[in-house]
C-alpha cells in the first residue's frame, strides 16, 4: 500500500502562515507598547533620584545657593542614558528646605495625553551638619550631668 503523495491535507495548507499574519503584528504591537512603557518608568526613577539627590547635595551646601543645586542636577542628568526631551527644571532654595521640581514629556504623554507627563517633585531640609553636631554634644552631656 504506498500513500499518494499528492493528496491535500482537508484543506489545512497554510493555516501557519494566516496565524503568523495575525500573531506577528500583535506581539510587535505588544512589544513596542513594553519598551515605551520601560523608558517611562525608567525615566520617572532617575528624574526622582536626580531631584532628590540635587536637593540633598543643596541642603548641605546652603552658601552655593540655587546655581550650586542646578550645576549638580547638571551633572546628574548627564548621566541618563534614555532621554527623549530636556526637563523642565525648577529649584528652590529656602531657609529650611531645598525643593527641585522636574518635569518632562515622554513619547506616552505624546500618545495618550497629560496621563502620562512625568513631574517629579523632592525637597530636603537644609542640613547645618556643625550645628547638629553640637546640638546632640550638647544634650548628650546634659543627660549626664542628671
Amino acid at each position: 500500500m504506498g500513500v499518494d503523495k499528492n493528496r491535500k491535507r482537508d484543506g489545512l495548507d497554510g493555516y501557519v502562515i494566516v496565524e503568523a499574519a495575525v500573531l506577528l503584528p500583535v506581539a510587535s504591537v505588544l512589544l513596542l507598547l513594553l519598551v515605551y512603557l520601560c523608558s517611562h518608568l525608567y525615566q520617572g526613577c532617575f528624574m526622582t533620584q536626580a531631584a532628590y539627590v540635587a536637593a540633598f547635595r543643596g541642603s548641605r551646601q546652603v552658601s552655593g545657593g540655587e546655581m550650586y543645586v542646578q550645576a549638580q542636577l547638571d551633572e546628574i542628568l548627564a548621566g541618563e542614558a534614555l532621554s527623549f526631551e530636556e526637563e523642565k527644571r525648577k529649584v528652590g532654595m529656602g531657609m529650611f528646605c531645598v525643593s527641585v521640581s522636574l518635569g518632562k514629556n515622554t513619547p506616552l504623554s505624546r500618545l495618550w495625553g497629560d496621563d502620562f507627563l512625568l513631574s517629579v517633585y523632592q525637597k530636603s531640609a537644609v542640613r547645618n551638619p556643625v550645628v547638629y553636631i553640637r546640638g546632640i554634644r550638647a544634650l548628650t552631656n546634659a543627660e549626664w550631668e542628671d
